[in-house]
C-alpha cells in the first residue's frame, strides 16, 4: 500500500539522526541516594564500543537552591547515605567493592570486597553498621551420589531449576554485618530452612532484628515471598514470616520500628492480583495492608518521619508521589514536574527522577509539605519533531477505562501509523523511553500510537478484563483502541505497522489478525504460552496467572498466538536476545519458521550479547536502523534516502 503523499526526502535520515542521538545520550536511571550532603544520581553512559558504563554522579546543593555535580564514581551501581558521606558499590578489576566515600569526594575506604554482586545496603538503627547481602557465582550442581562426577553437568531435582542457573550457577545469598569504621566485617550465619531461599533483600525494624527477604518454591511451581527474621545478637536465630494474604518484596526501612513493603496478592481461583503498601512492625505480626483511594496500586519509596509513608501510585497518564499519614489515614499527592520514575526521601524533601513520553528524565528536589521544587539536572535530547496527546478511551463491551497516547508529526499529515504496545503486561507509557521511543518514527512522518490496554498500570478497574484473557480481553481491547485513534485522525486508509517488545510483541502479532498491518515488529515475544511457561526462568509468574501448564493447557493455548494471525505477504521483523531467561529465544526461531512456511515475509535477528530487553546502545542503534528502514519501505516506499548501513 502506498500513501497518496510520500514523505519529503530526508525524513528517514532525520529519524535515524534522532535515534542516533538517543543512543549516544547519557541516561539518568535512578536517584541512588539522598542525604544531608547532596544526592547521588546513577547515570548509564554509552561507550564507544556500543556498551554502557554505569556511573554515580554526586550533586551538591548551594545555599541559593542551585545544584552542581562535584565528583563521580565510575562503574558505581548503588549507594547509601551515612553520616559524613556515602557507602557506594562499584565494580573494579573483576571484583565488587563496597566503599565509604566522604561527602567531599575524598579518598574512599574499602569496607567489603566480593567476587559477585551486592543485593542491598541496609543501615542498622543507631548507626555505625550496615547489613550487606552478596551473592557469588557457584559451581556445577553435584549429583548427591556422585554419578555425574567428572562432567560439567549442573544437576537439580526441584521444579525451580532454570536454564540461566545451568549456564551460570548462582551461589546462595550471604549476609554481612559491616562496620563503618573500617574494621573487619562479620558474616552472619542464619539457619535457613531447606525449603527456603533468600532473595538478597534486607531491612532492620530494630537494631537487634534483621528481616531477610525469602521465597518458598512449591513443587507445583507456585512461589511465595515472605520474610526470615534474624536475631543478630542472639545467635543468629531465625523465624519465618509468610502471609496468606500478600507476598512481600521491596522493603523500605522506616525510622521507628516499621518496614514498609510492596505486597502482591497471591493467586486465588480466577481473581486477578492486586498490590498494596504493607507495614511490618517490630513485633513481626502479620503485615498491615494500606488501602489507597480508587484502588490505585501503591509502592513504598520512603518515610517522612515515623508516621508518614511516601509511596508512588500510577493513575492514568502519570505516576505520582503520595504521602500516607498513618495516624489520620489520609493520602495526599505531592506536586511533581512529570511522572515519577524513582524517588528518595530525606528530611521532609524528595529527590525525584521524573519524565514523560515527550520529556527526557530530569531530577528535582521537592518539599513534601511545601510543594516547592529545585531543579538539579536534566537529560539532553534533540528537539522533538511532533506533539503528544493523551486520550482516555472506553471500549464497548469491555469493563474499565483505558487510554492511548498519540504522537503526531509537526510537518504535514501523517503518512501512516506506527503502533507501539508496551511490555509487562503490568507497565505503561507514562515515562520517557530510550529503547521504545516514538519520536524517530514521528520524524519520518508517521503518527505513533502508544496503546495502554487492560493490565496497563494506572487503570485498576480494567485489570479484570485482561487477567487470564490476553487474546479475548487485552488484544481485543488493544485492536479497538488502535482503530478508534486511526478513525479520529483520519488514518484508517493509511499504512499500518504494529510493534512491541515482550508482551508488546505478543500484542503486535496477535492484533495483526484483525488489523491487517503492512509491517509487524516483535522483540522477545512470548507466543506459545505453554512453551514459555515451561521453559522460562520465571515460570512461577505464568502459573500465578494461568495455573499449572499441564492442568490448564487449554487456557494457555486459548491465549497463545493464533496459528495464522499474520496474513501471507506481510513483512515481519522478529528479534531476540540469545541470553533471554524470561522468554526462551526459541520462541522467535519457532515463530519465524512457521511464518515463513505460511508465506509471510519474515526476518529474524538474534542479538548474541543481549538478555530479555535490548540494553546495549550499539544494538539499539542497529535495531532502529533495521526497523526505520523497514517502516520506510513498507509504509512510505517513496522515501529514497536511507540511513548509513541500512538497505532500502
Amino acid at each position: 500500500m502506498s500513501p497518496t503523499t510520500a514523505p519529503a526526502a530526508g525524513l528517514l535520515t532525520q529519524g535515524m539522526s534522532l535515534a542516533e542521538a538517543l543512543c549516544a545520550e547519557p541516561r539518568p536511571t535512578e536517584v541512588a541516594a539522598y542525604g544531608d550532603d547532596g544526592l547521588l544520581l546513577r547515570v548509564d553512559v554509552p561507550t564507544r564500543q556500543g556498551a554502557e558504563q554505569q556511573h554515580l554522579v554526586h550533586y551538591r546543593r548551594h545555599p541559593d537552591g542551585t545544584w552542581e555535580p562535584t565528583w563521580t564514581v565510575p562503574w558505581g551501581t548503588q549507594a547509601l547515605p551515612v553520616p559524613g558521606g556515602y557507602v557506594c558499590v562499584r565494580r573494579a578489576g573483576g571484583r565488587t567493592l563496597v566503599e565509604l566515600r566522604p561527602a567531599d569526594g575524598g579518598p574512599e575506604q574499602v569496607l567489603l570486597t566480593t567476587q559477585g554482586r551486592v543485593g542491598v545496603l541496609a543501615p542498622r538503627p543507631g548507626g555505625g553498621w550496615i547489613a550487606v547481602t552478596t551473592s557469588t557465582f557457584g559451581g556445577p550442581g553435584e549429583h548427591p551420589e556422585g554419578l555425574l562426577a567428572g562432567s560439567d553437568a549442573v544437576w537439580a531435582a526441584g521444579s525451580d531449576m532454570t536454564l540461566s542457573h545451568a549456564k551460570q550457577p548462582q551461589g546462595e545469598w550471604q549476609v554481612h554485618l559491616v562496620p563503618l569504621d573500617g574494621t573487619a566485617p562479620r558474616r552472619l550465619t542464619p539457619d535457613i530452612p531447606a525449603d527456603l531461599a533468600l532473595t538478597g533483600e534486607a531491612a532492620w525494624p530494630t537494631s537487634a532484628t534483621l528481616l531477610l527477604g525469602a521465597h518458598r518454591h512449591h513443587r507445583h511451581g507456585v512461589r511465595n515471598f515472605g520474610l526470615l527474621s534474624l536475631a543478630v545478637d542472639a545467635g543468629d536465630a531465625t523465624r519465618e514470616l509468610f502471609s496468606d494474604t500478600v507476598d512481600l518484596c521491596y522493603p523500605v526501612q522506616g525510622p521507628d520500628g516499621q518496614v514498609a513493603y510492596l505486597g502482591t496478592t497471591p493467586r486465588h481461583d480466577n481473581e486477578p492480583i492486586a498490590q498494596y503498601a504493607c507495614l511490618v512492625g517490630e513485633e513481626l505480626h502479620q503485615p498491615v495492608l494500606l488501602a489507597a483511594e480508587d484502588g490505585l496500586w501503591q509502592r513504598p519509596v520512603g518515610w517522612d518521619g515515623p508516621r508518614r509513608l511516601v509511596c508512588t501510585a500510577e493513575s492514568g497518564p502519570r505516576r505520582s508521589l503520595y504521602v500516607h499519614d498513618l495516624d489520620h489515614t489520609t493520602w495526599r499527592p505531592v506536586p511533581a514536574r512529570a511522572s515519577v520514575m524513582n524517588a528518595r526521601i530525606h528530611a521532609g524533601r524528595a529527590a525525584v527522577l521524573t519524565s514523560a513520553p515527550d520529556m527526557p528524565p530530569a531530577v528535582e528536589v521537592t518539599g513534601l509539605h511545601t510543594g516547592t521544587g529545585e531543579h538539579v539536572v536534566s537529560a539532553e535530547a534533540p528537539a522533538l519533531p511532533g506533539r503528544l496527546q493523551y486520550r482516555p478511551q472506553r471500549i464497548p463491551g469491555l469493563d474499565g477505562d483505558v487510554a492511548s497516547w498519540v504522537c503526531l508529526p509537526d510537518q504535514g499529515p501523517p503518512h501512516g501509523t506506527v503502533v507501539f504496545y508496551h511490555g509487562g503486561p503490568f507497565q505503561s507509557w507514562s515515562d520517557w523511553s530510550w529503547r521504545w521511543n516514538p519520536w524517530p518514527f514521528v520524524a519520518c512522518g508517521f503518527a505513533v500510537v502508544l496503546v495502554e490496554p487492560p493490565l496497563s498500570l494506572g487503570y485498576p478497574d480494567a485489570v479484570r478484563t485482561g487477567w487470564r484473557q490476553w487474546r479475548g480481553g487485552i488484544a481485543a481491547s488493544a485492536a479497538a483502541q488502535v482503530e478508534a485513534v486511526r478513525a479520529a485522525e483520519g488514518l484508517l486508509d493509511s499504512p499500518l505497522a504494529l510493534m512491541g517488545g515482550s508482551f508488546g510483541g505478543y500484542l503486535a502479532l496477535t492484533t495483526a489478525d484483525s488489523l491487517n498491518p503492512d509491517l509487524v515488529v516483535a522483540h522477545a515475544a512470548p507466543l506459545d504460552l505453554t512453551q514459555v511457561a515451561e521453559g522460562s526462568d520465571v515460570g512461577w509468574q505464568w502459573i500465578r496467572e494461568f495455573g499449572d501448564p499441564t492442568e490448564w493447557r487449554p487456557l494457555y493455548q486459548l491465549n497463545s498466538l493464533a496459528p495464522r494471525a499474520v496474513r501471507p505477504g506481510t513483512r515481519v521483523l522478529l528479534s531476540h536476545g540469545l541470553h533471554d531467561g524470561l522468554v526462551p529465544p526459541t520462541e522467535a526461531l519457532r515463530t519465524h519458521r512457521a511464518l515463513a512456511r505460511q508465506g509471510v515475509r519474515s526476518e529474524v535477528a538474534f542479538f548474541r550479547s543481549e538478555a530479555h530487553p535490548l540494553s546495549r546502545p550499539g544494538n539499539i542503534r542497529a535495531w532502529y536502523r533495521w526497523v526505520l528502514s523497514a517502516a520506510a519501505d513498507e509504509l512510505a516506499p517513496a522515501v529514497t534516502d536511507s540511513p548509513a548501513g541500512a538497505s532500502s
